[in-house]
């Protein structure tokens, strides 16, 4: 099975963080699209798609993102990862 597995450290505390995914991530139409549901649980996402399912943890300065790709998803890792970069790299870099 194919993952995708970032830790991404940020000057940002975990309550900053998931304001800005509730904000510029979840509200894109591009990622919006493709997830079947997100639920928040805390501080971590728990996310279900066609193409994979997974968490993003949020720990104050720390991101932590884990997806199992489905077959479709295996054959999107690439756009999928650069989608999650393109995304997360708003967050200010620790």
């Amino acid at each position: 099975m194919a993952v995708i597995h970032k830790i991404i450290s940020t000057k940002a505390t975990a309550a900053e963080m998931k304001i800005y995914i509730n904000q510029n991530l979840l509200t894109r139409k591009d990622l919006s699209a493709l997830l079947n549901s997100a639920m928040w649980v805390g501080n971590t996402l728990n996310m279900d798609s066609k193409l994979g399912d997974g968490t993003i943890i949020l720990r104050d300065y720390q991101l932590e993102l884990n997806i199992n790709l489905s077959f479709f998803g295996k054959i999107a890792k690439k756009q999928l990862e650069s989608s999650f970069d393109d995304g997360l790299k708003q967050l200010p870099p620790k």
